[in-house]
């Protein structure tokens, strides 16, 4: 396998990486903001998910871009 292939190999995987990512991130904060409607999640964690979302948002948008 040449560097160029396998930097597009690398780079692919980062991509699938960072959309399973942003899929979890999405995942585990509506299960949150679905917890604290019944009192199981504080704000708290709900705010930490909302972080954690936009973290895996940016990553996203930045290994989209060195595609």
């Amino acid at each position: 396998m040449d560097n160029e292939t396998l930097h597009e190999t690398t780079l692919e995987h980062a991509l699938d990486v960072a959309k399973a990512n942003h899929k979890e991130a999405i995942r585990l904060l509506e299960q949150a903001r679905a917890s604290r409607a019944s009192g199981d999640v504080g704000d708290d964690r709900v705010r930490q998910l909302e972080g954690l979302l936009k973290v895996a948002e940016e990553d996203l948008r930045r290994v989209a871009r060195e595609q």
